[in-house]
């Protein structure tokens, strides 16, 4: 991209004219696009620019202004974003955090950029050798507010901070009271302050290794913020140090300047704000080493000598760490991951050296094997035994070490640990048996950690999926993407299609990294999300995305349930795909529209899009109806579709994770999909789309459950999900459970018609014989007989028990759950006929009601044997 000769970048953003801009000569500015974005786009967890948005880089930071339209959001939170700033990151170590800085807060409808003769600006390029002048023009949200505002940017060569000028003006004829606000997103572990004395206001996530400072050039202002509630979002009101900010007079302009800067950490950030305010930070060049060499991403306080706390840095792979600061005496407080802290003293007169030596930690050596020893993705968790804490490798938002669980892609890595002892669980999800041990480690040593992972849980004929999770691009939590897809191949997912919140991507980028492509099968989709909360939130895929553009090009959210769900389900030209009802509010749905109880219709419109539904918790199916009197207004999901079923509503349920941390994130819920391969990436998307619609669909929190029927007359069969013909109301179903050796099962059970048969029920109390204490737990070929057409559903549980450790202190008391989707029985032959039985707690739906559209797809008939 060609150097603009007007080097001084400025966009004015609002009604005012930049005509009076002093222009001097500064770095690139460059409109993002197809032929632009290599190179110029920056890098970063948190990167959210996209085709249209416009780039201000010099030789220090880079820094991208999102393009001012109405409809530019940054992700589903973070929203109006046009004319602000989406993404600041030093221009040599790039590592954006950003979610958004708005100069403006969010008060005005920004348009533009214009020229200085009004005209739009649509190409960088166009200016070259011409003093580049931009404004953005729009009046204040609130129309009532006689409010106009201009924002101008300046980026100079040589600057390490965006310069940004603010002039608010009262058009009307009356004072008003002035709360021009700044306001910032910086989501996941950012810490927020404040140093007054220098004007300066903070937002720093040290494990990424990012901070951000905003300061007012006017050092008697400082901002008063708000106070930061759910996600990270405070606002910044500049206000004098002494006494309120006078009211803004008609037609008066008040302006404020201040200087949005990043930093790898609040050392440099505070070294920054000082050298605007005139002072010279002397360079402490600090080294932290152990007895095996330099300490990489160790953790630096710095203290005054009173042990204040004033600001923090991590060393890079040299171990080294840069600190610019005052001169004056400080204590440092160092420690690094394994290794306990040391605190040392530090006097800084003029530029100084300081080495630092840390105990020497001990190194877990892992060579974790799959069958054939074969290397495989693991998840690996390290518990402290006695004195020895559990390990802390990284934050929930992290890819490898998360928390004292450590992901690996496979099974090989090396990583620090502080001498102790710890109890290991090695583990791959519910196909393998986890691997318990205890690991001793020394300091100075590595300690070996080998294990086989043996999958004792055969599946053949069925791919396990998770149909909803998501990451940081979804903009309500700040997982890493790439940490997402980990997880899910440490859990043994076979198919997981990417379904961000209002964004099509794809987790192609990432299979790729971890050589994984021939490991787990995915396909873009989306989580369409809006409201009302939460019947509102659809999954849909596949669906064909449009990189680099706003949400990936995917549909927009409705405030009425139905007409966003049918514009889901038409998406790319009524295209194939599946589209699931998260998280469901059933009642709502299906005749309460308000909730008031009474019936009024609901959203039943909805069941015409509907493919499957979302119906965990699994365990709730075990619950008795008569001890359900306040279920609907809680939501057991489970027992409400069971009731949908007997009304004629033949949508198969699921279950999913929605995962958005990645800690024990994945994994803990699965589905298992009828397949006609098991080999996941050999498998077609559009089949296990169709095998998902017709409900062959087995859904489970662990043990791994298989149903199929066969008529007593004649040879029909069927699996879950299919019809099957039992002209005499006789048949048998065949019931199959397999566990591995961390979670147990001990009752299987038949609903007919969603109620408990008590001659079907079977617990390894009353019937010892029938479980078993392998792997195959229970292996049986059930009579049945009906009176009448009826849907079998099968389940299976582990009462009194959990599944324990292995997915996570959040699950291990969850009762180990398995429920295969119904199987529907013709007994009269003229085709399966629902009875209508609201299982003793009536949904609110008026008498005679019936279903918009009876949902269905042309069931295949399935004659295979799941067994």
């Amino acid at each position: 991209m060609r150097r603009l000769a007007a080097l001084a970048t400025t966009f004015a953003l609002l009604a005012a004219s930049c005509t009076n801009c002093q222009v001097t000569q500064a770095g690139e500015v460059i409109r993002l696009s197809e032929a632009t974005w290599e190179g110029a786009a920056p890098e970063g967890k948190e990167v959210d620019c996209i085709y249209g948005d416009w780039v201000l880089r010099n030789d220090k930071i880079v820094a991208v202004i999102g393009e001012a339209i109405r409809t530019r959001h940054a992700n589903m939170s973070v929203i109006n974003v046009g004319g602000s700033v989406v993404d600041l990151t030093q221009r040599d170590q790039q590592s954006d955090q950003l979610s958004a800085y708005y100069p403006v807060g969010r008060l005005y409808d920004l348009e533009g950029p214009l020229d200085k003769d009004g005209k739009v600006i649509s190409d960088a390029q166009g200016f070259g050798g011409k003093t580049l002048s931009f404004r953005f023009k729009g009046p204040a949200k609130q129309k009532e507010t006689p409010l106009t505002a201009e924002v101008l940017y300046t980026l100079n060569d040589g600057e390490p901070w965006l310069k940004i000028v603010t002039r608010v003006t009262n058009t009307g004829k009356e004072p008003l009271e002035w709360k021009q606000a700044d306001a910032i997103r910086a989501d996941g572990e950012f810490t927020f302050g404040k140093q007054d004395e220098l004007g300066l206001f903070w937002a720093y996530d040290p494990y990424w290794r990012q901070a951000y400072g905003s300061l007012l050039a006017d050092s008697s202002w400082h901002f008063v913020t708000t106070e930061v509630k759910n996600r990270a979002r405070p606002e910044l009101l500049p206000q004098p140090k002494k006494g309120p900010a006078p009211p803004l007079g008609p037609g008066e302009t008040r302006e404020t300047v201040r200087y949005l800067f990043p930093a790898a950490n609040t050392i440099e950030l505070i070294a920054l704000a000082r050298e605007l305010r005139g002072q010279k930070p002397a360079t402490a060049s600090l080294s932290v080493r152990d007895g095996a060499g330099p300490v990489d991403g160790a953790d630096v306080t710095v203290s005054s000598a009173a042990n204040e706390p004033i600001a923090h840095g991590r060393t890079g792979a040299d171990g080294k760490l840069a600190m610019r600061l005052i001169a004056g005496a400080y204590q440092l407080q160092v420690s690094g991951p394994g290794r306990a802290e040391q605190s040392v003293p530090l006097e800084i007169l003029g530029d100084t050296a300081k080495s630092v030596e840390l105990p020497t930690p001990g190194y877990v050596v892992a060579a974790i094997a799959g069958p054939k020893s074969a290397a495989t993705a693991c998840k690996v968790q390290f518990i402290g035994r006695g004195k020895s804490p559990d390990p802390k490798f990284g934050p929930d938002s992290s890819v490898h070490g998360v928390r004292n669980a450590y992901y690996s892609e496979n099974g090989k890595f090396r990583t620090a640990l502080a001498p102790g002892e710890y109890d290991v669980i090695v583990s791959h999800g519910p196909e393998f048996d986890a691997v318990f041990t205890t690991l001793t480690v020394a300091s100075g040593k590595d300690s070996p950690l080998k294990a086989e992972l043996v999958r004792t849980v055969d599946t053949r004929g069925w791919l396990s999926a998770d149909f909803h999770s998501h990451s940081t691009p979804s903009g309500d939590n700040t997982s890493s993407q790439r940490g997402r897809v980990l997880n899910l191949l440490a859990e043994h997912l076979e198919f997981a299609p990417c379904t961000e919140h209002n964004r099509i991507t794809v987790y192609d980028p990432h299979l790729k990294h971890f050589a994984a492509t021939d490991r787990m099968l995915s396909c873009p989709g989306m989580e369409l999300t809006g409201s009302p909360l939460p019947l509102n939130h659809q999954n849909a895929f596949p669906l064909a995305p449009r990189p680099r553009t706003q949400d990936g090009g995917g549909p927009k959210t409705d405030v009425d349930p139905v007409v966003q769900i049918e514009r889901l389900a038409m998406w790319d030209g009524g295209a194939e795909k599946l589209v699931q009802i998260n998280h469901p509010n059933i009642p709502q749905m299906v005749g309460d529209r308000d909730l008031n109880g009474s019936p009024d219709g609901g959203f039943e419109k909805m069941f015409s899009f509907v493919d499957v539904i979302e119906v965990h918790p699994l365990n709730e199916i075990f619950l008795r109806p008569d001890k359900l009197p306040t279920e609907r207004e809680q939501g057991n999901t489970i027992f409400h579709w069971l009731q949908l079923l007997n009304l004629g509503y033949r949508v198969p349920g699921v279950v999913n994770t929605d995962a958005h941390w990645n800690f024990h994130g994945s994994g803990w819920l699965r589905n298992y999909i009828q397949s006609s391969t098991d080999e996941p990436t050999q498998a077609k998307v559009g089949d296990l789309v169709h095998a998902s619609e017709h409900g062959n669909i087995v859904m489970t929190n662990g043990p791994y459950l298989e149903v199929s029927a066969r008529a007593d007359q004649g040879d029909d069969k069927s699996a879950v999900g299919e019809d099957l013909k039992a002209p005499d109301g006789k048949l048998h179903l065949k019931v199959r459970v397999q566990c591995p050796n961390w979670l147990q099962v001990n009752r299987v059970q038949v609903f007919v018609n969603g109620k408990p048969d008590p001659k079907l029920n079977f617990t390894r109390g009353a019937q010892p014989t029938k479980f078993h204490a392998a792997t195959v737990v229970f292996d049986e070929d059930l009579a049945v007989e009906l009176p009448a057409d009826a849907h079998l559903v099968v389940a299976c549980g582990g009462e009194g028990e959990g599944l324990g450790p292995v997915m996570g202190p959040d699950h291990a008391k969850d009762m180990p759950a398995a429920v295969a989707n119904p199987i529907f029985v013709d007994v009269d032959g003229k085709g399966f006929m629902p009875n209508g039985d609201m299982l003793g707690l009536p949904l609110p739906i008026a008498p005679g009601q019936k279903s918009s559209k009876p949902h269905g797809h042309k069931h295949s008939h399935n004659h295979a044997d799941a067994n």
